[in-house]
Protein backbone atom coordinates (compact mmCIF):
# COMPACT_ATOMS: atom_id res chain seq x y z
CA UNK A 1 0.00 0.00 0.00
CA UNK A 2 2.78 2.59 1.00
CA UNK A 3 4.85 1.53 -1.84
CA UNK A 4 1.99 2.65 -4.27
CA UNK A 5 2.61 6.12 -2.67
CA UNK A 6 4.48 9.14 -3.82
CA UNK A 7 6.45 10.76 -1.53
CA UNK A 8 4.82 13.01 0.92
CA UNK A 9 1.72 10.74 -0.27
CA UNK A 10 -1.15 10.07 2.41
CA UNK A 11 -3.30 7.43 2.55
CA UNK A 12 -6.82 7.17 4.07
CA UNK A 13 -8.41 4.41 5.22
CA UNK A 14 -12.32 4.46 6.72
CA UNK A 15 -12.33 2.22 9.91
CA UNK A 16 -15.90 1.77 11.41
CA UNK A 17 -15.29 0.30 14.95
CA UNK A 18 -19.04 -0.55 15.51
CA UNK A 19 -18.86 -3.44 13.05
CA UNK A 20 -15.95 -4.65 15.10
CA UNK A 21 -14.96 -5.99 18.26
CA UNK A 22 -12.21 -3.93 20.32
CA UNK A 23 -8.87 -6.65 19.44
CA UNK A 24 -10.16 -6.35 15.81
CA UNK A 25 -10.23 -2.64 16.00
CA UNK A 26 -6.43 -2.93 17.68
CA UNK A 27 -5.34 -5.09 15.07
CA UNK A 28 -5.95 -3.20 12.29
CA UNK A 29 -4.66 0.09 13.74
CA UNK A 30 -1.44 -1.76 14.50
CA UNK A 31 -1.38 -3.27 11.15
CA UNK A 32 -1.67 0.47 9.56
CA UNK A 33 0.45 1.62 11.37
CA UNK A 34 3.13 -0.71 10.88
CA UNK A 35 2.38 0.26 7.52
CA UNK A 36 2.89 3.96 8.13
CA UNK A 37 4.83 5.14 10.74
CA UNK A 38 3.65 8.38 10.80
CA UNK A 39 0.06 7.57 11.20
CA UNK A 40 -2.91 9.63 12.58
CA UNK A 41 -6.64 8.58 13.48
CA UNK A 42 -9.58 10.87 13.23
CA UNK A 43 -13.05 10.95 14.06
CA UNK A 44 -15.95 10.84 11.72
CA UNK A 45 -19.28 10.11 12.00
CA UNK A 46 -20.52 8.36 15.03
CA UNK A 47 -18.00 5.61 15.44
CA UNK A 48 -16.61 5.81 11.72
CA UNK A 49 -13.08 6.41 12.43
CA UNK A 50 -10.65 7.34 9.35
CA UNK A 51 -7.02 5.99 10.07
CA UNK A 52 -4.24 8.29 7.86
CA UNK A 53 -0.88 7.45 6.87
CA UNK A 54 1.60 9.92 5.52
CA UNK A 55 4.40 8.50 2.95
CA UNK A 56 7.33 9.77 4.37
CA UNK A 57 8.47 13.00 6.61
CA UNK A 58 5.56 15.24 7.58
CA UNK A 59 4.77 18.34 6.10
CA UNK A 60 3.38 21.58 8.07
CA UNK A 61 -0.08 23.02 6.38
CA UNK A 62 -1.31 26.60 6.35
CA UNK A 63 -3.75 28.04 7.72
CA UNK A 64 -4.24 29.58 4.36
CA UNK A 65 -4.85 25.60 2.77
CA UNK A 66 -7.18 24.56 5.55
CA UNK A 67 -9.26 27.84 4.93
CA UNK A 68 -9.26 27.50 1.56
CA UNK A 69 -11.31 23.89 2.09
CA UNK A 70 -13.81 26.10 3.94
CA UNK A 71 -13.87 29.27 0.77
CA UNK A 72 -14.29 26.60 -1.80
CA UNK A 73 -18.08 26.41 -2.26
CA UNK A 74 -17.97 22.65 -3.12
CA UNK A 75 -15.96 22.08 -0.22
CA UNK A 76 -17.17 24.10 2.24
CA UNK A 77 -20.96 22.81 1.42
CA UNK A 78 -19.60 19.27 2.00
CA UNK A 79 -17.57 20.07 4.92
CA UNK A 80 -20.82 22.22 6.76
CA UNK A 81 -23.30 19.27 5.25
CA UNK A 82 -21.58 16.74 7.53
CA UNK A 83 -21.10 19.42 10.46
CA UNK A 84 -17.42 20.25 10.04
CA UNK A 85 -18.15 23.63 9.96
CA UNK A 86 -15.02 25.66 10.83
CA UNK A 87 -11.49 24.73 10.65
CA UNK A 88 -11.28 24.92 14.42
CA UNK A 89 -13.18 21.35 14.99
CA UNK A 90 -10.64 19.62 13.02
CA UNK A 91 -8.76 19.53 16.47
CA UNK A 92 -11.57 18.00 18.37
CA UNK A 93 -11.64 14.98 15.43
CA UNK A 94 -8.24 13.81 16.33
CA UNK A 95 -8.28 10.57 17.87
CA UNK A 96 -4.77 9.04 18.08
CA UNK A 97 -1.20 9.33 16.12
CA UNK A 98 1.43 6.62 16.15
CA UNK A 99 2.19 6.71 19.75
CA UNK A 100 -1.18 6.09 21.35
CA UNK A 101 -1.43 3.15 18.67
CA UNK A 102 1.56 1.54 20.00
CA UNK A 103 0.26 2.31 23.70
CA UNK A 104 -2.81 0.65 23.21
CA UNK A 105 -1.74 -2.34 21.00
CA UNK A 106 0.86 -3.53 22.98
CA UNK A 107 1.00 -7.56 22.64
CA UNK A 108 -1.58 -7.28 19.84
CA UNK A 109 -0.79 -8.85 16.40
CA UNK A 110 -1.80 -7.02 13.55
CA UNK A 111 -4.45 -7.82 11.01
CA UNK A 112 -1.95 -9.07 7.81
CA UNK A 113 -3.27 -11.30 5.06
CA UNK A 114 -1.35 -14.30 6.84
CA UNK A 115 -3.37 -14.18 9.47
CA UNK A 116 -6.87 -12.56 7.86
CA UNK A 117 -9.16 -14.59 10.75
CA UNK A 118 -7.88 -11.90 12.97
CA UNK A 119 -10.87 -10.71 11.88
CA UNK A 120 -13.81 -13.30 13.05
CA UNK A 121 -17.34 -12.98 12.01
CA UNK A 122 -18.60 -13.15 16.23
CA UNK A 123 -21.11 -10.61 17.43
CA UNK A 124 -19.19 -7.24 18.61
CA UNK A 125 -19.44 -6.09 21.91
CA UNK A 126 -20.79 -2.27 21.39
CA UNK A 127 -20.81 -1.67 25.55
CA UNK A 128 -17.16 -2.49 24.85
CA UNK A 129 -16.97 -0.51 21.86
CA UNK A 130 -18.72 2.54 23.25
CA UNK A 131 -16.35 2.22 26.12
CA UNK A 132 -13.71 2.36 23.77
CA UNK A 133 -14.97 5.30 21.83
CA UNK A 134 -14.96 7.52 24.54
CA UNK A 135 -12.28 7.33 25.77
CA UNK A 136 -11.26 9.64 22.09
CA UNK A 137 -14.12 12.27 23.38
CA UNK A 138 -13.42 13.11 26.80
CA UNK A 139 -12.40 16.21 27.01
CA UNK A 140 -9.87 17.16 28.88
CA UNK A 141 -7.92 14.14 27.63
CA UNK A 142 -8.50 14.18 24.06
CA UNK A 143 -7.07 17.93 24.55
CA UNK A 144 -4.10 16.97 25.68
CA UNK A 145 -3.78 13.89 23.38
CA UNK A 146 -3.81 16.87 20.68
CA UNK A 147 -1.49 19.44 21.58
CA UNK A 148 1.28 16.88 22.99
CA UNK A 149 1.36 14.82 19.82
CA UNK A 150 4.53 15.15 18.31
CA UNK A 151 3.10 14.12 14.76
CA UNK A 152 0.16 16.70 15.23
CA UNK A 153 3.32 19.31 16.72
CA UNK A 154 4.93 19.12 13.04
CA UNK A 155 1.69 19.22 10.28
CA UNK A 156 -0.34 21.57 12.23
CA UNK A 157 -0.67 24.92 11.13
CA UNK A 158 0.89 27.26 14.09
CA UNK A 159 -1.70 29.98 13.29
CA UNK A 160 -4.46 28.11 13.67
CA UNK A 161 -3.62 26.56 17.30
CA UNK A 162 -7.62 26.60 19.31
CA UNK A 163 -7.57 27.67 22.96
CA UNK A 164 -7.64 24.61 25.57
CA UNK A 165 -11.55 25.96 25.97
CA UNK A 166 -12.48 26.11 22.87
CA UNK A 167 -11.05 23.06 21.77
CA UNK A 168 -13.25 21.61 24.85
CA UNK A 169 -16.16 23.18 23.40
CA UNK A 170 -16.22 21.52 20.58
CA UNK A 171 -15.40 17.99 22.09
CA UNK A 172 -18.16 18.78 24.33
CA UNK A 173 -20.84 19.15 21.63
CA UNK A 174 -19.52 16.04 19.61
CA UNK A 175 -19.80 13.58 22.88
CA UNK A 176 -22.97 14.79 23.52
CA UNK A 177 -23.84 13.93 20.35
CA UNK A 178 -22.52 10.63 20.80
CA UNK A 179 -23.94 9.94 23.98
CA UNK A 180 -27.39 11.31 22.35
CA UNK A 181 -26.97 8.69 19.56
CA UNK A 182 -26.55 5.75 21.66
CA UNK A 183 -28.01 6.25 24.63
CA UNK A 184 -30.64 9.07 24.34
CA UNK A 185 -31.08 12.21 25.79
CA UNK A 186 -33.05 14.62 27.35
CA UNK A 187 -33.25 16.83 24.00
CA UNK A 188 -34.21 20.22 25.92
CA UNK A 189 -31.18 20.07 28.00
CA UNK A 190 -28.92 19.11 24.81
CA UNK A 191 -30.19 21.96 22.70
CA UNK A 192 -29.77 24.11 25.58
CA UNK A 193 -26.11 23.32 25.76
CA UNK A 194 -26.02 24.12 22.09
CA UNK A 195 -27.60 27.53 21.90
CA UNK A 196 -26.00 28.91 24.93
CA UNK A 197 -22.38 27.24 24.20
CA UNK A 198 -21.63 26.49 21.11
CA UNK A 199 -22.28 28.96 17.84
CA UNK A 200 -22.29 25.23 15.20
CA UNK A 201 -25.38 24.94 13.47
CA UNK A 202 -25.36 21.45 12.74
CA UNK A 203 -26.08 20.26 16.30
CA UNK A 204 -28.73 21.75 16.98
CA UNK A 205 -30.65 20.40 13.59
CA UNK A 206 -29.80 17.08 14.61
CA UNK A 207 -31.18 17.30 17.98
CA UNK A 208 -34.60 19.26 16.87
CA UNK A 209 -34.42 16.45 13.84
CA UNK A 210 -33.67 18.31 11.18
CA UNK A 211 -30.92 18.60 8.75
CA UNK A 212 -29.77 21.19 6.11
CA UNK A 213 -31.89 19.58 3.86
CA UNK A 214 -35.16 19.77 5.29
CA UNK A 215 -34.77 22.97 6.19
CA UNK A 216 -34.04 23.66 2.51
CA UNK A 217 -37.29 22.27 1.54
CA UNK A 218 -39.56 23.77 4.34
CA UNK A 219 -38.25 27.02 3.08
CA UNK A 220 -39.13 26.89 -0.48
CA UNK A 221 -42.50 25.42 0.90
CA UNK A 222 -42.85 28.44 3.32
CA UNK A 223 -42.50 30.77 0.10
CA UNK A 224 -45.25 29.71 -1.36
CA UNK A 225 -47.49 30.65 0.87
CA UNK A 226 -48.39 33.01 3.20
CA UNK A 227 -48.82 30.81 6.49
CA UNK A 228 -46.26 27.89 5.87
CA UNK A 229 -48.02 24.13 6.34
CA UNK A 230 -48.25 22.35 9.78
CA UNK A 231 -45.76 19.34 8.22
CA UNK A 232 -42.78 21.78 7.64
CA UNK A 233 -43.09 24.36 10.95
CA UNK A 234 -40.78 21.80 12.81
CA UNK A 235 -38.16 22.67 10.34
CA UNK A 236 -38.30 26.07 9.60
CA UNK A 237 -38.09 26.03 13.77
CA UNK A 238 -34.85 24.25 13.84
CA UNK A 239 -33.46 26.61 10.85
CA UNK A 240 -34.14 29.45 13.11
CA UNK A 241 -32.86 28.21 16.08
CA UNK A 242 -29.51 27.16 14.24
CA UNK A 243 -28.77 30.81 12.70
CA UNK A 244 -30.00 31.96 16.26
CA UNK A 245 -32.71 33.95 15.30
CA UNK A 246 -34.85 32.91 18.41
CA UNK A 247 -37.15 35.87 17.69
CA UNK A 248 -38.48 33.64 14.90
CA UNK A 249 -38.60 30.28 16.27
CA UNK A 250 -40.65 32.07 18.73
CA UNK A 251 -43.08 34.04 16.02
CA UNK A 252 -43.03 30.25 14.32
CA UNK A 253 -44.35 28.66 17.63
CA UNK A 254 -46.66 31.51 18.44
CA UNK A 255 -48.44 30.93 15.29
CA UNK A 256 -48.43 26.59 15.83
CA UNK A 257 -50.33 27.86 19.71
CA UNK A 258 -52.41 30.45 17.89
CA UNK A 259 -53.62 27.66 15.25
CA UNK A 260 -54.13 25.15 18.01
CA UNK A 261 -51.11 23.05 17.06
CA UNK A 262 -49.39 23.92 19.79
CA UNK A 263 -48.27 20.10 21.31
CA UNK A 264 -46.86 19.58 24.75
CA UNK A 265 -42.71 19.50 23.80
CA UNK A 266 -42.88 22.42 21.71
CA UNK A 267 -44.89 24.25 24.55
CA UNK A 268 -42.07 23.40 27.22
CA UNK A 269 -39.79 24.45 24.13
CA UNK A 270 -41.84 27.92 23.77
CA UNK A 271 -41.66 28.33 27.33
CA UNK A 272 -37.53 27.77 27.24
CA UNK A 273 -36.89 30.23 24.39
CA UNK A 274 -39.20 33.21 25.55
CA UNK A 275 -37.32 32.41 28.77
CA UNK A 276 -33.94 32.81 27.40
CA UNK A 277 -35.12 35.43 25.14
CA UNK A 278 -35.92 37.53 28.41
CA UNK A 279 -39.71 37.22 28.18
CA UNK A 280 -39.95 35.22 31.48
CA UNK A 281 -43.19 36.70 32.05
CA UNK A 282 -44.68 34.95 28.62
CA UNK A 283 -43.37 31.67 29.46
CA UNK A 284 -44.86 31.93 33.29
CA UNK A 285 -48.27 32.66 31.24
CA UNK A 286 -48.21 30.30 29.16
CA UNK A 287 -47.13 26.98 31.31
CA UNK A 288 -50.04 28.62 33.73
CA UNK A 289 -52.39 28.69 30.55
CA UNK A 290 -51.44 24.93 29.91
CA UNK A 291 -50.83 23.79 33.78
CA UNK A 292 -53.94 21.11 32.73
CA UNK A 293 -52.47 19.46 29.88
CA UNK A 294 -48.62 19.31 31.32
CA UNK A 295 -48.15 16.39 32.77
CA UNK A 296 -46.29 16.04 35.81
CA UNK A 297 -42.80 13.77 35.53
CA UNK A 298 -39.57 14.12 36.03
CA UNK A 299 -39.04 15.95 32.45
CA UNK A 300 -41.09 18.77 33.94
CA UNK A 301 -39.38 18.98 37.09
CA UNK A 302 -36.59 19.03 35.42
CA UNK A 303 -37.38 22.10 33.49
CA UNK A 304 -39.17 24.31 36.31
CA UNK A 305 -35.79 23.67 38.37
CA UNK A 306 -33.53 24.59 35.34
CA UNK A 307 -35.85 27.72 34.04
CA UNK A 308 -36.36 28.88 37.95
CA UNK A 309 -31.78 28.84 38.38
CA UNK A 310 -30.98 29.92 35.41
CA UNK A 311 -33.87 32.63 34.29
CA UNK A 312 -35.93 33.11 37.41
CA UNK A 313 -38.96 31.33 36.05
CA UNK A 314 -41.66 31.06 38.94
CA UNK A 315 -43.15 26.87 37.92
CA UNK A 316 -46.86 26.12 38.26
CA UNK A 317 -48.14 25.52 41.89
CA UNK A 318 -48.60 21.71 42.17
Amino acid sequence: MRSRLKENGIATFWLPINQLKVEETKAILRAFHNAFPNALVWGGADQDWIMMGLNGPARRATEEELRQLWNDPKTGADLRTIGIEVPQQLSALFLMDGDEIDRITQNVAPLTDVYPKRLTDRPWDDEANHRFALNYLTAPAAVQRFVQSSLIKQIWPETLNPAAAEMESFLTVRQTRYLSEIVGSNKLAELDLYLRHSRLRMPVLEVLGSDGLRVSIAERIAKTSATPPLEVMPDLIAGALAQRNIDTAIQLLENEKDSGALGANDTFLLAYLYCLNGSVDKAETLIAANAGAIKKDSFADWLWEKLRTDFGFHPPAN
